[in-house]
Protein backbone atom coordinates (compact mmCIF):
# COMPACT_ATOMS: atom_id res chain seq x y z
CA UNK A 1 0.00 0.00 0.00
CA UNK A 2 1.41 3.31 -1.02
CA UNK A 3 1.73 6.05 1.55
CA UNK A 4 0.21 9.38 0.59
CA UNK A 5 2.72 11.99 -0.36
CA UNK A 6 3.18 14.70 2.26
CA UNK A 7 2.72 18.21 1.07
CA UNK A 8 5.94 20.23 1.58
CA UNK A 9 5.43 23.24 3.80
CA UNK A 10 7.51 26.42 3.70
CA UNK A 11 7.53 30.12 3.01
CA UNK A 12 6.55 31.41 -0.31
CA UNK A 13 8.56 34.26 -1.77
CA UNK A 14 5.77 36.70 -0.98
CA UNK A 15 5.58 35.53 2.65
CA UNK A 16 9.34 35.83 2.99
CA UNK A 17 9.27 39.37 1.66
CA UNK A 18 6.47 40.28 4.07
CA UNK A 19 8.46 38.91 7.04
CA UNK A 20 11.56 40.83 5.97
CA UNK A 21 9.49 44.00 5.61
CA UNK A 22 8.01 43.54 9.10
CA UNK A 23 11.46 43.00 10.60
CA UNK A 24 12.70 46.13 8.83
CA UNK A 25 9.82 48.17 10.23
CA UNK A 26 10.46 46.85 13.75
CA UNK A 27 14.15 47.76 13.49
CA UNK A 28 13.26 51.22 12.21
CA UNK A 29 10.94 51.67 15.18
CA UNK A 30 13.38 50.32 17.76
CA UNK A 31 16.55 52.05 16.56
CA UNK A 32 15.55 55.58 17.62
CA UNK A 33 14.51 54.23 21.02
CA UNK A 34 17.87 52.51 21.43
CA UNK A 35 19.70 55.67 20.38
CA UNK A 36 17.65 57.75 22.82
CA UNK A 37 18.42 55.30 25.62
CA UNK A 38 22.13 55.47 24.84
CA UNK A 39 22.07 59.27 24.75
CA UNK A 40 20.19 59.33 28.07
CA UNK A 41 22.95 57.18 29.60
CA UNK A 42 25.67 59.39 28.13
CA UNK A 43 23.93 62.54 29.33
CA UNK A 44 23.64 61.02 32.81
CA UNK A 45 27.40 60.36 32.83
CA UNK A 46 28.00 63.93 31.65
CA UNK A 47 25.83 65.17 34.51
CA UNK A 48 27.79 63.02 36.95
CA UNK A 49 31.08 64.47 35.67
CA UNK A 50 29.84 67.98 36.47
CA UNK A 51 28.73 66.87 39.93
CA UNK A 52 32.23 65.50 40.54
CA UNK A 53 33.69 68.82 39.44
CA UNK A 54 31.31 70.56 41.85
CA UNK A 55 32.49 68.40 44.75
CA UNK A 56 36.13 69.03 43.78
CA UNK A 57 35.60 72.81 43.64
CA UNK A 58 33.83 72.85 47.01
CA UNK A 59 36.60 70.77 48.56
CA UNK A 60 39.18 73.14 47.13
CA UNK A 61 37.24 76.09 48.52
CA UNK A 62 37.06 74.41 51.95
CA UNK A 63 40.81 73.81 51.88
CA UNK A 64 42.02 77.19 50.59
CA UNK A 65 39.00 79.35 51.54
CA UNK A 66 38.52 80.33 47.89
CA UNK A 67 37.91 78.82 44.49
CA UNK A 68 40.98 78.23 42.33
CA UNK A 69 42.05 81.05 40.04
CA UNK A 70 40.32 80.70 36.71
CA UNK A 71 43.56 81.29 34.84
CA UNK A 72 47.00 81.95 36.27
CA UNK A 73 50.60 81.83 35.10
CA UNK A 74 51.04 78.91 32.67
CA UNK A 75 47.91 76.91 33.65
CA UNK A 76 44.27 77.14 34.75
CA UNK A 77 41.81 75.91 37.38
CA UNK A 78 41.57 72.43 35.92
CA UNK A 79 45.10 71.70 37.10
CA UNK A 80 44.30 72.91 40.63
CA UNK A 81 41.38 70.53 41.15
CA UNK A 82 43.22 67.39 40.01
CA UNK A 83 44.01 66.22 43.58
CA UNK A 84 40.29 66.41 44.37
CA UNK A 85 39.35 64.26 41.36
CA UNK A 86 41.48 61.31 42.51
CA UNK A 87 44.23 62.49 40.16
CA UNK A 88 46.87 63.31 42.74
CA UNK A 89 49.37 61.01 41.04
CA UNK A 90 49.09 63.06 37.84
CA UNK A 91 49.27 66.32 39.81
CA UNK A 92 52.49 65.24 41.55
CA UNK A 93 54.19 64.67 38.20
CA UNK A 94 53.66 68.24 37.03
CA UNK A 95 56.40 70.86 36.93
CA UNK A 96 54.90 74.29 37.57
CA UNK A 97 57.97 76.14 36.39
CA UNK A 98 57.32 74.83 32.86
CA UNK A 99 54.54 75.64 30.42
CA UNK A 100 51.38 73.55 30.02
CA UNK A 101 51.23 74.10 26.25
CA UNK A 102 50.67 71.20 23.90
CA UNK A 103 53.19 72.54 21.42
CA UNK A 104 56.17 72.70 23.78
CA UNK A 105 57.92 69.51 24.78
CA UNK A 106 59.16 69.88 28.36
CA UNK A 107 59.04 68.22 31.78
CA UNK A 108 55.21 68.15 31.72
CA UNK A 109 54.95 66.28 28.43
CA UNK A 110 55.41 62.72 29.83
CA UNK A 111 52.50 63.31 32.20
CA UNK A 112 50.15 65.30 29.95
CA UNK A 113 50.90 64.12 26.41
CA UNK A 114 48.02 61.91 25.30
CA UNK A 115 46.61 61.73 28.82
CA UNK A 116 42.83 61.90 29.25
CA UNK A 117 41.16 62.64 32.59
CA UNK A 118 37.73 61.09 32.09
CA UNK A 119 35.95 63.49 34.45
CA UNK A 120 36.60 66.26 31.93
CA UNK A 121 35.11 64.28 29.02
CA UNK A 122 31.42 64.26 28.08
CA UNK A 123 30.69 60.85 26.49
CA UNK A 124 28.11 62.44 24.17
CA UNK A 125 30.78 64.56 22.54
CA UNK A 126 31.92 63.58 19.03
CA UNK A 127 35.25 65.33 19.62
CA UNK A 128 38.53 63.59 20.35
CA UNK A 129 39.71 64.98 23.72
CA UNK A 130 43.31 64.68 22.53
CA UNK A 131 42.79 66.24 19.12
CA UNK A 132 45.41 68.36 17.42
CA UNK A 133 43.93 71.42 15.68
CA UNK A 134 47.38 72.44 14.50
CA UNK A 135 48.99 73.82 17.67
CA UNK A 136 48.72 70.83 19.98
CA UNK A 137 51.09 68.34 18.47
CA UNK A 138 51.76 66.73 21.86
CA UNK A 139 48.01 66.07 22.20
CA UNK A 140 47.34 67.64 25.55
CA UNK A 141 43.72 67.10 26.54
CA UNK A 142 40.96 69.43 25.40
CA UNK A 143 38.32 69.61 28.12
CA UNK A 144 34.56 69.59 27.63
CA UNK A 145 33.76 71.83 30.60
CA UNK A 146 34.62 75.54 30.87
CA UNK A 147 34.81 77.70 33.99
CA UNK A 148 32.48 80.69 33.77
CA UNK A 149 34.13 84.12 34.05
CA UNK A 150 30.97 86.23 33.86
CA UNK A 151 29.12 87.82 30.96
CA UNK A 152 29.77 90.38 28.23
CA UNK A 153 27.57 93.44 27.81
CA UNK A 154 26.27 93.86 31.36
CA UNK A 155 26.38 96.80 33.75
CA UNK A 156 28.57 95.08 36.35
CA UNK A 157 32.27 94.31 36.40
CA UNK A 158 34.80 94.86 33.65
CA UNK A 159 35.24 93.11 30.32
CA UNK A 160 37.99 93.66 27.80
CA UNK A 161 38.71 92.19 24.41
CA UNK A 162 41.90 91.16 22.68
CA UNK A 163 41.59 87.93 20.68
CA UNK A 164 38.40 87.18 22.58
CA UNK A 165 36.61 88.62 25.60
CA UNK A 166 37.64 88.27 29.22
CA UNK A 167 35.47 89.39 32.16
CA UNK A 168 35.86 89.64 35.92
CA UNK A 169 32.19 89.57 36.92
CA UNK A 170 31.84 85.80 37.29
CA UNK A 171 33.04 83.01 39.61
CA UNK A 172 36.36 82.58 37.77
CA UNK A 173 38.80 85.26 36.72
CA UNK A 174 42.37 85.85 35.53
CA UNK A 175 44.98 85.74 38.30
CA UNK A 176 42.33 86.23 40.97
CA UNK A 177 40.69 83.94 43.49
CA UNK A 178 36.99 84.27 44.24
CA UNK A 179 35.40 82.91 47.40
CA UNK A 180 32.09 81.09 47.28
CA UNK A 181 30.91 83.64 49.84
CA UNK A 182 31.42 86.36 47.21
CA UNK A 183 28.69 84.84 45.04
CA UNK A 184 26.08 87.05 46.65
CA UNK A 185 23.42 86.20 44.07
CA UNK A 186 23.34 82.82 45.77
CA UNK A 187 25.17 79.63 44.88
CA UNK A 188 21.95 78.13 43.50
CA UNK A 189 21.62 81.07 41.09
CA UNK A 190 25.22 81.23 39.81
CA UNK A 191 26.61 79.14 36.97
CA UNK A 192 30.17 78.13 37.71
CA UNK A 193 30.96 75.61 34.94
CA UNK A 194 29.34 75.19 31.53
CA UNK A 195 29.51 72.43 28.95
CA UNK A 196 31.56 73.04 25.80
CA UNK A 197 31.70 69.64 24.16
CA UNK A 198 30.71 70.31 20.56
CA UNK A 199 31.94 72.35 17.61
CA UNK A 200 30.47 75.83 17.37
CA UNK A 201 28.54 76.75 14.25
CA UNK A 202 29.55 80.01 12.61
CA UNK A 203 28.51 82.26 9.76
CA UNK A 204 30.83 84.10 7.45
CA UNK A 205 33.70 83.21 5.17
CA UNK A 206 37.41 83.71 4.76
CA UNK A 207 38.59 81.03 7.18
CA UNK A 208 41.58 80.35 4.96
CA UNK A 209 43.87 77.61 6.20
CA UNK A 210 42.46 77.54 9.73
CA UNK A 211 41.42 74.06 10.90
CA UNK A 212 37.70 74.32 10.22
CA UNK A 213 35.52 71.48 9.07
CA UNK A 214 32.16 71.61 7.33
CA UNK A 215 31.29 75.12 8.43
CA UNK A 216 32.04 74.60 12.10
CA UNK A 217 34.89 75.83 14.26
CA UNK A 218 37.16 73.81 16.47
CA UNK A 219 35.31 73.47 19.71
CA UNK A 220 36.79 73.66 23.21
CA UNK A 221 38.57 76.99 23.60
CA UNK A 222 42.30 76.49 23.87
CA UNK A 223 45.15 77.26 21.52
CA UNK A 224 47.51 74.58 22.87
CA UNK A 225 45.18 72.17 24.70
CA UNK A 226 43.04 72.62 27.77
CA UNK A 227 45.57 72.89 30.60
CA UNK A 228 47.36 76.09 29.59
CA UNK A 229 47.31 79.61 30.96
CA UNK A 230 48.97 82.86 29.81
CA UNK A 231 52.72 82.77 29.55
CA UNK A 232 53.11 86.25 31.04
CA UNK A 233 50.52 87.73 33.40
CA UNK A 234 52.21 91.15 33.28
CA UNK A 235 50.98 91.59 29.70
CA UNK A 236 47.64 93.24 29.00
CA UNK A 237 47.16 92.12 25.43
CA UNK A 238 47.01 88.66 23.94
CA UNK A 239 46.89 86.89 27.31
CA UNK A 240 43.20 87.74 27.50
CA UNK A 241 42.40 85.75 24.40
CA UNK A 242 45.02 83.04 24.06
CA UNK A 243 44.29 80.98 27.13
CA UNK A 244 42.11 78.06 28.09
CA UNK A 245 39.74 77.05 30.85
CA UNK A 246 37.35 79.99 31.25
CA UNK A 247 34.64 81.61 29.17
CA UNK A 248 32.36 84.67 29.51
CA UNK A 249 28.80 84.43 28.24
CA UNK A 250 27.88 86.59 25.28
CA UNK A 251 25.66 84.21 23.27
CA UNK A 252 23.16 81.53 24.22
CA UNK A 253 23.77 77.75 24.36
CA UNK A 254 24.43 76.16 20.96
CA UNK A 255 24.20 79.58 19.29
CA UNK A 256 25.73 80.34 15.90
CA UNK A 257 28.82 82.52 16.10
CA UNK A 258 28.48 85.60 13.87
CA UNK A 259 32.18 86.43 13.86
CA UNK A 260 35.05 83.90 14.23
CA UNK A 261 37.23 86.67 15.71
CA UNK A 262 34.67 87.15 18.46
CA UNK A 263 33.70 83.61 19.44
CA UNK A 264 34.86 81.18 16.79
CA UNK A 265 38.57 80.61 16.48
CA UNK A 266 39.84 77.86 18.75
CA UNK A 267 42.39 80.10 20.46
CA UNK A 268 39.73 82.61 21.48
CA UNK A 269 38.56 81.89 25.02
CA UNK A 270 35.18 83.60 24.58
CA UNK A 271 33.78 80.63 22.69
CA UNK A 272 30.11 79.60 22.81
CA UNK A 273 28.95 76.94 25.24
CA UNK A 274 27.65 74.04 23.17
CA UNK A 275 26.96 70.33 23.41
CA UNK A 276 25.86 67.34 21.38
CA UNK A 277 22.85 66.82 23.66
CA UNK A 278 19.59 67.53 21.83
CA UNK A 279 18.23 70.96 22.70
CA UNK A 280 20.72 72.40 25.17
CA UNK A 281 23.69 72.00 27.52
CA UNK A 282 24.47 70.90 31.05
CA UNK A 283 25.69 73.48 33.56
CA UNK A 284 27.06 73.26 37.09
CA UNK A 285 25.71 75.71 39.63
CA UNK A 286 27.89 76.90 42.49
CA UNK A 287 25.83 74.93 45.04
CA UNK A 288 27.02 71.72 43.34
CA UNK A 289 23.78 70.96 41.50
CA UNK A 290 23.57 70.33 37.76
CA UNK A 291 20.85 71.65 35.46
CA UNK A 292 20.06 71.18 31.80
CA UNK A 293 19.66 74.56 30.12
CA UNK A 294 17.57 74.79 26.97
CA UNK A 295 19.14 76.45 23.96
CA UNK A 296 16.02 78.63 23.82
CA UNK A 297 16.73 80.25 27.20
CA UNK A 298 16.41 84.04 27.20
CA UNK A 299 19.91 85.42 26.61
CA UNK A 300 19.61 88.00 29.38
CA UNK A 301 18.69 85.25 31.88
CA UNK A 302 21.62 83.16 30.68
CA UNK A 303 23.97 86.08 31.27
CA UNK A 304 22.49 86.68 34.73
CA UNK A 305 23.33 83.07 35.61
CA UNK A 306 26.98 83.81 34.81
CA UNK A 307 27.24 86.87 37.09
CA UNK A 308 28.31 86.48 40.68
CA UNK A 309 26.87 89.59 42.34
CA UNK A 310 24.51 91.58 40.15
CA UNK A 311 21.50 91.31 42.47
CA UNK A 312 19.07 90.40 39.68
CA UNK A 313 16.48 87.63 39.84
CA UNK A 314 17.43 84.61 37.71
CA UNK A 315 14.96 82.63 35.65
CA UNK A 316 16.05 79.27 34.26
CA UNK A 317 13.70 79.31 31.28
Amino acid sequence: MKRPLRKCSGFTLVELLVVIAIIGVLIALLLPAVQQAREAARRMQCTNNLKQLGIALHTYNDTFLALPMGVLQQHNWRVGVLPYLEQNNLYEQLNFSETFRGDQNNANTPALGGTTVDTFVCPSSPLDPNMNPGWNGLKYQYHHYMGVSGAVGTSVGTCQKHYGWNCDNGPFSVNKKVKLAELTDGTSNTMIVGEQSERVKYTGSGVGSWPFAEGKTMAPGGYHGGWEGPGNLSQTGTQYGIMSGIVPIQYGPNATCPDPWDCGYCYINSTILASAHPGGINILLADGSVRFISETIDLNNFKLLALKSDGEVVKFD
